[in-house]
């Protein structure tokens, strides 16, 4: 009997090239949950599309409170530095950051029509100090109470891993503080890499993400096509053709795993 893990593709909503993307894996069973961005003002029309694969994966909220423009107020939001600056400082409008993540689950709700049923973080960001607290307290009132992702890993699995040892260990040490809560999420966590091919192939990366797993293992992916204007658009484009390739299904065969959505894989 194969052992599921959670594979979830972020991101989707931020640009066409990256939700065509992920929506053609959903389609294929290759990607078990997708993660909205539902500032992005490319949302209410590519929500729409994933009507089509409702029944295939779990679908949340990528709480986008970085970079982007926010739903609430004007401007911009601020870059990760300063976010994680001010969160440590105890310096952020906890006020404002519930507001604008009620807004983002209500345009999530507004499009889809039900609530999320994960939520996670742009850049990780839900696990911040005072953030995680706003998460954790919007969470508990939903129903069904979604599943919030745990990027806290064991240090000799990711060590063991060897992919981006010290962006792992810093992301785990961050995410320590939403770990201990009393919530629904995964037990271990992997998919973290610096978006190039110093360390080999995303196959071959990928082969080492699914090593040292938890009872409730996420590997989070962010596949999306080159000709695109986002971030890392050559690494996203690896991502996507391995994860659509056949390389990927042998690898799951090779190790006795699916993909599987979180009420199969945290059981």
């Amino acid at each position: 009997m194969t052992r599921p893990i959670v594979l979830c593709a972020d991101d989707y909503a931020h640009t066409p090239a990256i939700s065509r993307a992920v929506l053609d894996l959903a389609k294929r069973g290759r990607i078990s949950a997708l993660s909205c961005m539902t500032a992005s003002v490319l949302w209410p029309e590519h929500g729409a599309w994933l009507a089509e694969v409702r029944d295939k994966v779990d679908i949340g909220l990528h709480l986008t409170l970085v970079d982007e423009t926010p739903l609430t107020v004007g401007g911009k939001l601020p870059g990760i530095p300063a976010l994680i600056k001010q969160s440590y400082l105890g310096r952020l409008d906890l006020a404002a950051i519930e507001a604008e993540a009620r807004a983002q689950v209500e345009a999530f709700r507004r499009v889809t029509g039900f609530l999320p049923q994960h939520i996670d973080g742009h850049l990780h960001t839900h696990v911040l100090p005072g953030i995680r607290e706003v998460v954790l307290k919007i969470a508990g009132e939903m129903t069904p109470r979604p599943w919030l992702r745990n990027i806290a890993d064991r240090l000799p699995a990711i060590s063991s891993r060897s992919v981006a040892v010290p962006k792992a260990a810093f992301l785990a040490l961050l995410g320590r503080g939403l770990r201990k809560r009393d919530a629904r999420m995964n037990t271990s966590f992997s998919g973290v890499y610096d978006f190039t091919d110093k360390q080999g192939s995303y196959g071959a990366l990928f082969e080492r993400f699914v090593e040292q797993r938890g009872a409730c293992h996420l590997i989070l992916c962010h596949p999306g096509e080159a000709e695109d204007g986002a971030a890392h658009a050559d690494a996203r484009a690896n991502e996507y053709a391995f994860l659509k390739g056949p390389a990927f299904a042998e690898l799951l065969a090779r190790q006795d795993l699916h993909v599987g959505r979180f009420a199969e894989a945290c059981a």
